[in-house]
């Protein structure tokens, strides 16, 4: 059985067992599992479950969907009144609870009331500062575009408290910074897995464990990658292979290499700015990005940061509220979307143990306390979809091309291409959703197996996402029809260390390795390729 590097099983310790860069003017070592403590990482779980999941611990529908959102900054103004620590700090109790946003303070008491995750992890950052991790995983239009009721702008703190709050770092915070400042230059990065090794201690706890988390056992996450070590190719020789070029086309647009960025939820607790970060870098690399429903930053924030000719694609998580759905549509469509991504398999959520076993060990249920047999609520997402809300998003998007993503079995190929998707994305989600949900380079063969019709047509695209390391990953992808793949924890970890630049340089590692490839495979174009280069008898 082969080995395959599995750092998500780890997640619940900080433990670092890779040498890390150290940085040549760096003083000291770098940070150790000591700085992950559960309890404080618990404490930042809090505040981004407050300000956009929704409990981790009790919904974990609220951690993918990031459905609670704190109101306009006018909201009911009750007086323009200046507010101190020493005011603010009477407030942290569940007959009356204020928290603080750009200098701004909210009284949330009746939220709490309707909170899905209940009012614990609201108590838990009551009377504090909670801007910081506000804005790492929301888009900078969310005061302006959310209001609720239940939220009561109260008034401004005043400076002293402002000043102290600047001031305040938690050892986590601190030591986020050492391990970032310890780092090389990006030129020393030399393979796309490094970038997850570096970025582990560059990220808190909770962070970590949701980039990285697999379901249940996390089988199927570590056979993504797994499936890619059991496929050979089969090179031939003597041939002319001057002039390798592996651009191509995904959905129109003119790709440096067949690589494009997945999407993924909440790239600002990596770096401040987020997706924004991988659209600089995805532009400079010169590749198309798809933003996720629950990015960070808005499309048009990132649509600002890109350049000139550069796509965003946008995924769409479709709601039981249609026409919630619909207006999130024709947003992405005015905002200037390339294409729409509807994702189809998370009609609920997987269980995801890393996470529930952090929060479980870092603040456990007193002893005695009674069982809890509320049910817990698993999505908010739309369970009753068909095939033909692909028509349904086409109308809402008139020209622009409609992939569906998350398709793990051949046959349902077959259902997207006769219900008129452009495209389908084989994947299980990164191994987040169903365990033991096959890896999608399977998937791939067993389209080429049952359903080969489908391959290699004009109007339709085959994409794969999930566990592609290597440049030989991708190119054994095309080889078998994919006409690109997605990576998306990868430029995640990039942005986390070294920014735009860090996403630049993943997609330059890929592209050498792909042409690397290419040249040794016989071939200098991508449409050369084909199952004739592969050996799949062992997938």
């Amino acid at each position: 059985m082969s080995f395959v590097f599995r750092p998500l099983a780890r997640a619940a310790s900080r433990a670092h067992s890779a040498k890390r860069f150290a940085s040549t003017s760096a003083t000291s070592a770098a940070p150790t599992a000591s700085r992950g403590r559960l309890g404080a990482a618990v404490v930042t779980g809090a505040a981004l479950t407050l300000l956009a999941y929704g409990a981790l611990q009790s919904n974990r529908a609220e951690a993918e969907a990031g459905a609670v959102r704190f109101p306009a900054s006018s909201g009911k103004l009750t007086g323009e009144r200046i507010v101190s620590l020493g005011e603010l700090e009477k407030h942290t109790h569940t007959g009356s609870l204020w928290v603080v946003i750009d200098s701004k303070v909210y009284d949330v008491t009746n939220f709490a009331k309707e909170h899905p995750g209940g009012s614990k992890v609201l108590l838990e950052w009551a009377g504090k500062d909670v801007s910081k991790l506000f804005w790492m995983i929301h888009p900078g239009t969310t005061l302006e575009k959310h209001e609720y009721d239940t939220v009561v702008f109260v008034g401004k703190l005043d400076d002293d408290a402002v000043e102290k709050f600047a001031m305040t770092k938690s050892d986590e915070d601190r030591d986020i910074e050492k391990a970032k400042a310890a780092l090389f230059g990006v030129d020393s990065v030399a393979s796309i897995s490094d970038f997850e090794r570096y970025a582990k201690d560059c990220l808190s706890l909770v962070a970590w464990a949701y980039f990285s988390t697999g379901a249940d056992s996390e089988d199927s996450l570590s056979e993504n990658a797994a499936a890619y070590t059991r496929v050979f190719f089969r090179p031939r020789i003597m041939r002319n292979v001057q002039g390798v070029d592996a651009s191509t086309e995904i959905l129109g647009y003119k790709s440096s290499i067949p690589v494009y960025v997945s999407p993924t939820a909440r790239n600002g607790w990596g770096n401040p700015e987020g997706e924004v970060a991988v659209a600089k870098g995805a532009g400079a690399g010169g590749i198309l990005q798809v933003l996720s429903h629950y990015a960070s930053r808005s499309l048009e924030e990132v649509k600002a940061a890109a350049r000139e000719g550069q796509e965003i694609g946008w995924q769409l998580y479709l709601s039981p509220d249609r026409e919630k759905s619909a207006q999130a549509v024709r947003d992405a469509v005015a905002a200037g979307a390339h294409s729409i991504w509807i994702t189809a398999d998370t009609t609920i959520l997987g269980k995801r143990e890393v996470e529930r076993r952090m929060l479980a060990e870092a603040t456990p249920t007193p002893n005695g306390k009674p069982l809890t047999r509320t049910p817990v609520v698993y999505s908010n997402h739309e369970l009753n979809m068909s095939w033909d809300d692909i028509n349904w998003v086409k109308k809402l998007a008139p020209g622009l091309p409609v992939v569906i993503k998350g398709v793990g079995a051949w046959e349902d190929v077959e259902e997207a291409y006769k219900a008129g998707a452009d495209a389908v994305v084989l994947s299980n989600h990164g191994g987040r959703q169903l365990n033991f949900a096959e890896a999608p380079l399977k998937t791939l063969a067993d389209v080429n197996k049952f359903a080969p019709q489908v391959l290699g047509q004009e109007r339709f695209s085959i994409f794969v996402d999930g566990g592609i390391r290597h440049g030989t990953d991708v190119l054994k992808a095309v080889c078998l029809g994919a006409r690109g793949v997605g990576l998306g924890r990868p430029f995640i970890y990039a942005a986390t260390g070294w920014g735009a630049e860090g996403v630049e340089k993943a997609i330059m590692i890929l592209r050498e390795e792909i042409e690397i490839g290419m040249a040794l495979l016989g071939v200098t174009k991508l449409d050369q390729l084909g199952p004739q280069y592969v050996d799949t008898s062992k997938l």
